[in-house]
């Protein structure tokens, strides 16, 4: 059994920033993959394929209704 009241303390705005660190960390790490990872597998190299832009608006989505509610 998992036990979290030690967490209890901690503020709220401290635990917000925890969690949109959560969702920056993924952003970043796609962010700095190189062309060949991003494009491995793929037949052409078009812009809809580029996961560097589907993390990014991804990101931006959750983000954005994390924030939200």
């Amino acid at each position: 059994m998992l036990n979290f009241s030690s967490l209890e303390n901690i503020p709220d705005s401290i635990a917000k920033y925890i969690v949109l660190m959560m969702f920056v960390l993924p952003l970043v790490f796609a962010l700095t993959m190189k062309k060949k990872y991003i494009y491995a597998g793929a037949e052409d190299t078009k812009g809809w394929r580029n996961l560097k832009y589907w993390v990014f608006f991804l990101c931006l989505i959750m983000t954005g209704l994390y924030l939200y509610f």
